[in-house]
């Protein structure tokens, strides 16, 4: 019997032993997570700061995994430890002295056993690196002043700016006045009820709708009279910015306008932006009884934000947009209320991210990885925080390298003038808008940069006038820059961190300049960007002759948007079998695996095999930029298995196609470019001006805004499938009254000569789309003061 009842306890232990939960798996991941953090720094990364912030891959979820970090001089000995760590960020609390250095992260688990080591690379601190330890969040704001002003004009310094704002801030201040007069009287909107309409497609619209009326009242409204009320004094200003705030103070944080909301955060995030600025800048208006009030709803909606960076593990998958613009808008909270306690948790969370992986979308070169457009604003939201917080405290998160490279990314992938904005959605429309301007022309001030001052100078919207300033940026620096044409810096640029490259044949000469912005990025097809890995645009003389085939219409996530927009068919990409990259992050992305810098040549290559998710083994698409005006583009493709390809361009203007002789006309205005195809296999040639995907699919007809204006679409096809496949575009780009000299043969259809006169050059290309060959391509310029130069490339 007692052998019967240990066997049945046996087995029922056993039992409940196979219900208990596995122990949690704890490895650090070969390759980077799906939406993930990248790894900081980068491997071989030459730094600007000292110390580095540092993040990592985790290896389990948080509260599963401990970590261990481990900083090693070149001699292999550990010169700074930190363990206990349980998120896979750290901001070391002392400075690394100039020189190179490797590191390493631990992982064990509760029991104090390492499950798991990973090297991540090394990384070298520059002699004469800034210095910008971890400072504690408390110690910080034990730092800010009392009383208020607080953010961006301190009380103390206030006196000095008004004494200027009819000088060197006189413009931004009377845009300031000019629309803080409109909004004089303005009254409290309602609390919005878009949630309780119950057809999906109608409440998306009025969603939108929606948080646009909303922007007016609080980033419009509220935040400019406030402004103006802190300038003048006048109390006009602030009565009504206390109207609206008092207004929104009323609204359920944890209702329709919580950015934790079901239907969209916008109208909260609208909020988030605007209250914290509104309430440090009206503070001496408000009555002790409006005080409490306003500062329980920041407090809740500071609360909320951290809430939502912990639940959606924002220092582990910082990929959500939206998410982006929470940390800075906390440091503004804790910096408005540094006195209350929760202070320290939204000020200690935010630095820990800017630190280490924040922002996300920002390459270690300047680079933007959603574009040029969703680029603007999102830097423009870091402005008031971290000026603020500098101002205040001494902390200077401007010091990280991308902030004075990040200029840069937009004077060479735009031109001033342009019609378009580079890739990803809103590139439509005038590259000199005031948000670019306000933008560019604070980092110039900030920098005292002459160089970046005279490309803001360049900005004109179609009907050739500057965009205005806007007026809470241009009020931030007196206008004392004085603009200079540089002349240390090249036509060409490469931001590798975001996978960009832009090609000018004469960047200080918008009116005349050639532009190929190419992309072939680590992020992928992602949040606001598209799937358009080793895809291009061109532009001359700031006039697009292509771009992407759709928009973002009507809004995000439409059907139009989802199936058409962001997909490779709507880039000037190639599609495989007829299907295009795959949409997502990592491991459907590109990369720029070559660059050259050449007095009359510029080059780029990029990978994106990996982006169409084993339909390709290789695609190689390497771009050459003769200057001042012809264009080579040479494709390079192996599939696993026998395979058609469709090479895609897009316009808004019809071409002229022959393809009896594989070429292809786009006429606009004065600008002719000339396209010439070369394949061992011809390719046939179509074009069309439909959308694959109607415009108004998914809502009814009466509720949409007018539809996208209609373009073209051209498609050159192979007429076989081969596992290996090569093709050769050469584009002329004629400007008025320009004749190119360029004269192109072929021997057997698989090597191109093409010998090209210019101004400054003579220049002989062969392009040979044998499968067997060395080079793919070999180039001579003899330029016209005697020096040669070589390019080879495989």
């Amino acid at each position: 019997m007692a052998r019967a009842i240990h066997q049945l306890i046996f087995f029922v232990l056993a039992g409940l032993s196979w219900l208990a939960p596995a122990k949690a798996e704890i490895a650090f991941p070969d390759t980077r997570p799906d939406g993930g953090n990248f790894v900081r720094p980068e491997n071989g990364q030459i730094l600007d700061v000292s110390p580095p912030g540092f993040s990592w891959w985790p290896a389990a979820l948080k509260g599963e995994v401990i970590y261990r970090l481990k900083v090693l001089s070149d001699a292999g000995q550990t010169i700074y430890e930190a363990g206990g760590l349980t998120v896979n960020v750290h901001v070391p609390d002392e400075v690394f002295h100039a020189g190179s250095y490797t590191w390493k992260v631990e992982a064990y688990d509760e029991g104090g056993i390492t499950r798991d080591t990973r090297t991540f690379g090394s990384f070298t601190i520059r002699e004469g690196a800034a210095e910008d330890p971890w400072i504690p969040a408390s110690e910080l704001l034990a730092r800010v002043p009392e009383g208020h002003p607080r953010l961006l004009f301190p009380k103390e310094k206030l006196e000095e700016i008004c004494s200027t704002l009819q000088i060197t801030r006189k413009e931004a201040f009377d845009n300031l006045i000019k629309q803080a007069n409109e909004y004089v009287g303005t009254e409290a909107p309602p609390e919005p009820n878009y949630d309780e309409i119950e057809d999906r497609a109608i409440r998306s619209l009025e969603y939108r709708k929606s948080f646009r009326l909303m922007r007016h009242y609080h980033l419009g409204a509220m935040t400019h009279t406030a402004l103006a009320y802190l300038m003048t004094g006048n109390k006009n200003y602030g009565e009504t910015a206390k109207i609206i705030l008092l207004g929104a103070a009323e609204w359920d944080p944890e209702g329709v306008s919580s950015i934790l909301a079901p239907h969209g955060d916008e109208v909260g995030l609208g909020l988030v932006k605007s209250q914290a600025l509104t309430y440090d800048w009206i503070y001496e208006l408000l009555t002790e009884e409006e005080r409490m009030r306003v500062e329980r709803m920041i407090v809740a909606r500071a609360d909320q934000m951290l809430r939502r960076l912990r639940l959606q593990h924002f220092l582990t998958q910082p990929h959500s947009s939206h998410n982006g613009r929470l940390p800075g808008y906390l440091i503004e909270h804790a910096q408005v209320l540094a006195e209350h306690p929760r202070a320290v948790k939204w000020l200690d969370y935010s630095l820990k991210a800017f630190l280490s992986i924040h922002p996300h979308w920002a390459g270690r070169d300047g680079g933007w990885a959603q574009g040029l457009a969703y680029g603007v604003p999102y830097n423009a939201m870091m402005i008031t925080p971290l000026e603020s917080l500098r101002i205040a405290t001494g902390k200077n998160l401007w010091q990280r390298s991308f902030y004075d490279k990040s200029p840069y990314f937009w004077i060479y992938c735009m031109s001033p003038i342009g019609e378009i904005k580079g890739f990803g959605d809103s590139y439509q429309g005038s590259a000199a808008s005031a948000g670019m301007r306000s933008l560019l022309q604070f980092h110039a001030e900030r920098m005292q940069s002459s160089d970046v001052q005279w490309w803001v100078n360049l900005l004109k919207n179609e009907e050739g006038e500057a965009p205005g300033l806007q007026a809470l940026t241009g009020l931030i620096h007196p206008s004392t820059v004085t603009a200079e044409q540089p002349t240390d810096k090249p036509n060409d640029a490469v931001f590798r961190g975001v996978g960009w490259a832009a090609l000018h044949s004469d960047i200080a000469n918008p009116e005349e300049d050639l532009l190929l912005v190419f992309k072939s990025s680590p992020y992928g097809g992602v949040s606001h960007s598209f799937n358009d890995q080793n895809g291009f645009q061109i532009l001359c003389g700031g006039k697009v002759l292509t771009r992407p085939g759709g928009i973002r219409f009507p809004h995000h996530g439409s059907p139009y948007h989802k199936r058409y927009t962001q997909q490779s068919i709507a880039q000037n990409v190639i599609l495989v079998n007829g299907e295009g990259q795959k949409r997502g992050g990592a491991p459907y992305n590109g990369e720029i695996v070559d660059f050259e810098l050449l007095e009359g040549v510029a080059y780029v290559c990029g990978e994106a095999a990996p982006a169409y998710g084993g339909m390709l083994n290789k695609w190689r698409r390497h771009v050459i930029l003769l200057r001042p005006s012809i264009i080579c583009i040479i494709d390079d493709l192996v599939a696993p298995e026998a395979s058609d390809y469709q090479w895609l361009m897009h316009s808004d203007y019809k071409l002229t196609l022959d393809e009896d002789r594989q070429m292809f006309t786009e006429r606009r205005g004065g600008l002719v470019m000339n396209a010439k195809l070369f394949s061992k296999m011809p390719m046939r040639f179509s074009q069309s001006n439909e959308w694959p995907v109607d415009p108004r699919t998914g809502f009814p007809e009466s509720s949409l805004e007018k539809v996208p204006e209609k373009i073209w679409h051209f498609k050159a096809d192979s007429k076989g499938k081969a596992r290996q496949f090569r093709m050769a575009a050469i584009m002329t780009v004629e400007r008025p009254d320009e004749t190119v000299d360029a004269r192109i043969t072929s021997e057997d259809g698989e090597v191109i000569i093409l010998e090209y006169a210019s101004p400054g050059a003579q220049t002989t290309l062969k392009i040979n789309l044998a499968l067997d060959a060395l080079h793919i391509l070999e180039l001579n310029n003899r330029l016209n003061n005697g020096k040669r130069q070589n390019l080879k490339k495989q």
